[in-house]
């Protein structure tokens, strides 16, 4: 990301850090505990010149929603289902 976007990645290093809080407090309780990359889509943050469409890569994102049902404990993942460096 772009410098400028400060509150934006203080935002994401919050969110991932709540999970991994959560995700220890609540370890053994059996739930999927996901994170998921859906890629670079265009948005209003992002504008026109991201490679993905939203109705592009949601598909994927509930594939793997749906692959890592039951599964216990956080994991992130991308779209694809591959694990994404903390």
């Amino acid at each position: 990301m772009e410098d400028g976007y400060e509150l934006y990645k203080a935002s994401k290093a919050a969110l991932n850090q709540l999970m991994r809080s959560y995700a220890t407090r609540h370890a053994d309780d059996g739930h999927t505990k996901l994170l998921i990359d859906p890629g670079h889509n265009r948005t209003r943050l992002v504008g026109p010149g991201a490679p993905l469409a939203p109705h592009e890569s949601i598909p994927a994102v509930v594939d793997v929603l749906e692959a890592q049902a039951g599964a216990s404990g956080l994991r992130f993942l991308d779209r694809h289902g591959e694990p994404v460096p903390w």
